[in-house]
């Protein structure tokens, strides 16, 4: 087949007509058989042979598009991903005369590398697109499907700082997009991102209006928001921000389904919260944070150098669900508390919270340094005395809040009746997220 292949190629090159020269490669294409070592070796010989310079740019881009489509139609992927490695290894030599076929083989190939799991590589390939440097201009759509596509590889398998690059320069570009499907890629990949850095109660807001703000996505896929913006609450530390994105949640009817609910109910209400009540979180936090429960140690060993363990053991060790779940409920009790005792003793504060004296006063310490915790402690003689805020301010903060809560109502019933509306007067008034 080689020797035939080789004499077809030189006719189908030096034929004088375009559209025959391409007719015929299109046929010599379907002639090829399709076992595996013979298609690549077939296709190694025709890429040689179309990539020489006595091959016209104008001939050889047509041969190359044929080529695309045929490797395209290959239903093997581990054959297409080889047979397109090889088209591309070969033209990327000629980036300039062959931009846009090296961008639809990037594209391709990263689509078959995706299904079969290889993200990093499907990541890698799509960055390489010169969607700036390149000679053809890019639309602002198609840029913010590649970075989205890129971060969304890249957050898959938890690559914060490469996800967090795309997901910035898809900042840059969400306020020109006008595609709704593009802009909510973009909150969805933001979220993702705030997550996996534990900027949980970012994501949480993140997730609560993703599953209010557009009601043409599925009731599925909202209520899926809704319960990690719920998942995402529950990790944060406490505070007033906290409190408000926990008020809404718990309004939101949705979230009565939810086992979890209980827990959100004492945490909405400032109740004291066992310990062993935390173990109906469970569930939902290995739906959502698997990679925090599931071995974490012995996947930093596996996947990083000697050099970089003992940074990323130490980054994993302070990061467990488990720990953050425990300075959650810690930091709720603590506020609880504050609503209960005008002051108590550091050691029986200690025993409400079922930590230690020392671990008390550490943990109040720090809220009352970040203004999330209104009170004094006194170290000498081991108490901390909670101030209560104005009942008059307390109250009017509540009307303020109800008020707010109605107003959204309103909102989100006149989006449901006229979405277009909503949609076009909100677009024009969308804010620049900022980066990360």
């Amino acid at each position: 087949m080689s020797e035939n292949l080789s004499s077809t190629l030189s006719e189908i090159t030096a034929c004088k007509s375009p559209k025959e020269a391409t007719e015929k490669f299109s046929n010599l294409l379907k002639s090829l058989p399709q076992s595996s070592d013979s298609l690549l070796a077939d296709i190694t010989t025709i890429v040689n042979t179309i990539s020489q310079d006595m091959v016209t740019v104008i001939a050889a881009r047509k041969f190359c598009d044929e080529l695309i489509n045929f490797v395209n139609q290959v239903s093997d992927n581990s054959l297409a991903i080889s047979a397109l490695q090889i088209l591309l290894s070969r033209m990327q030599s000629r980036n300039i005369a062959f931009e846009s076929q090296l961008v639809e083989l990037r594209d391709s190939l990263s689509k078959r590398l995706e299904a079969v799991g290889n993200l990093r590589e499907a990541a890698t390939v799509l960055s390489d697109i010169p969607l700036e440097s390149g000679q053809r201009v890019y639309g602002v759509n198609y840029k913010l499907d590649i970075y989205l596509r890129i971060a969304e590889y890249c957050l898959k398998i938890h690559e914060i700082q490469e996800a967090e690059a795309f997901v910035n320069r898809a900042s840059l570009l969400q306020p020109e997009c006008q595609n709704q499907q593009l802009l909510v890629r973009y909150k969805i990949a933001y979220a993702h991102l705030l997550d996996l850095k534990q900027k949980f109660l970012e994501a949480g807001q993140r997730y609560a209006e993703l599953s209010v703000r557009f009601p043409w996505l599925d009731d599925s896929e909202r209520l899926a928001f809704t319960e990690r913006a719920l998942a995402a609450a529950l990790l944060s530390s406490a505070g007033h921000q906290r409190s408000r994105l926990l008020a809404t949640l718990y309004k939101d009817e949705r979230c009565q389904t939810f086992d979890a609910y209980p827990i959100l109910e004492n945490m909405y209400m400032g109740r004291l919260i066992n310990r062993s009540s935390l173990s109906s979180l469970e569930p939902l936090l290995n739906k959502y944070y698997p990679h925090l429960l599931q071995s974490p140690v012995q996947d930093v060993l596996d996947t990083t150098t000697a050099g970089d363990q003992s940074e990323r053991l130490s980054f994993v060790a302070s990061s467990s669900v488990q720990r953050l779940l425990e300075r959650a409920l810690n930091e709720h009790n603590m506020l609880a508390a504050s609503l209960i005792y005008n002051n108590i003793s550091l050691v029986n504060l200690g025993l409400l919270l079922e930590i230690s004296a020392s671990e008390a006063e550490s943990i109040a310490a720090q809220m009352i340094s970040e203004g999330r915790l209104i009170g004094k402690l006194d170290q000498i003689d081991g108490v901390i005395h909670f101030e209560n805020k104005d009942p008059g301010v307390s109250s009017w903060s509540m009307h303020i809040q109800s008020l707010c809560t109605a107003v959204n109502r309103i909102v989100d019933d006149i989006e449901a009746a006229h979405p277009d509306w909503v949609h076009s007067h909100l677009n024009s008034r969308m804010t620049i997220d900022p980066p990360v």
